[in-house]
């Protein structure tokens, strides 16, 4: 059987886990819906979703992990994953898994993460490809439909180069290593 406690605040959902009280288990569902926030009770609560607010939140790492670094059961996970997708909160990428195949899940209950490497090598492949373009429309006239494609991909090319070196990945909350 699951247990659900809901709170107006993260901050008094994790004071409730401190208290000992035997109205709350290791492995109770907590809601904090105001805030955005799913979690699962225990010493050190841990949030489901994006936001965490007064919760702590794991580091990515594989499913199998968090079964072996946490004391919550893929149950455990999956009754909070399924609570916070039920309140069309978004999820932490690390427990999409423990999520049933049968939930759909919407474009915001997801995240892509990059890392800065990941957004260093766009930005390279996107210069050799605008190289590329230049170089060839160079070759041709600027006004024939094959020019004024070429002139427009190169536009769209440095847009998304701007854009990428303008707004680096975020950080990971609470990341033991710093900003990725």
């Amino acid at each position: 059987m699951h247990r659900v406690h809901f709170y107006d605040t993260s901050a008094a959902a994790y004071e409730a886990c401190l208290d000992q009280s035997p109205c709350i288990l290791e492995g109770d569902v907590l809601a904090i819906v105001p805030e955005g926030v799913i979690g699962l009770a225990s010493t050190d609560p841990l949030a489901v979703t994006i936001e965490t607010g007064a919760l702590r939140t794991l580091t990515p790492m594989s499913s199998a992990r968090i079964l072996r670094e946490t004391t919550h059961d893929a149950d455990q996970w999956r009754h909070a994953v399924e609570l916070a997708l039920a309140h069309h909160l978004p999820i932490a990428p690390r427990f999409l898994p423990f999520a049933l195949r049968c939930v759909p899940l919407l474009p915001s209950q997801t995240v892509v993460a990059l890392t800065l490497d990941d957004v260093m090598m766009a930005i390279d492949a996107i210069r050799h490809r605008e190289t590329q373009l230049t170089k060839r429309a160079a070759l041709i006239d600027a006004e024939s439909s094959h020019g004024l494609f070429l002139n427009s991909a190169l536009r769209k090319l440095a847009t998304a180069r701007r854009h990428l070196q303008r707004h680096p990945p975020a950080t990971i909350p609470d990341h033991p290593c710093g900003p990725s």
